[in-house]
């Protein structure tokens, strides 16, 4: 199982859908930090300026937000961040010198009523 297919599966549809809504409104930006075949992290920041930390693995997800923290389940921040990722699904980071240096992806904008994510 794909790591993004993990972590949507795993998310109740309330978090899903308030997901959906941040990233497609513009609300979440994300900056990611490490795009591998058994990794994805990102820092996800909301419309509040509240920046999380967010790692996807194939087993499970990890958010530094209080819900996650404390209920261990899977929330908006992860279900955001895998949906960005199947949106940009061949995002890399570029080197300079001997440091890793993020790419800074653009927002997502608006979406049509009838648009449709597929995997």
């Amino acid at each position: 199982m794909s790591i993004v297919t993990h972590t949507l599966a795993r998310v109740d549809n309330e978090r899903l859908q308030r997901g959906v809504e941040g990233l497609a409104s513009g609300a979440y930006s994300i900056t990611l930090t490490r795009f591998t075949e058994d990794e994805v992290s990102a820092f996800v920041a909301n419309g509040d300026g509240k920046s999380y930390s967010v790692t996807l693995t194939a087993v499970r997800s990890f958010c530094g937000c209080g819900d996650a923290m404390f209920r261990g389940k899977t929330y908006k921040h992860a279900t955001a961040l895998a949906l960005y990722t199947i949106r940009n699904p061949k995002t890399e980071t570029k080197k300079e010198g001997t440091e890793t240096q993020p790419i800074v992806m653009p927002k997502l904008a608006k979406t049509r009523p009838t648009f449709t994510w597929s995997a």
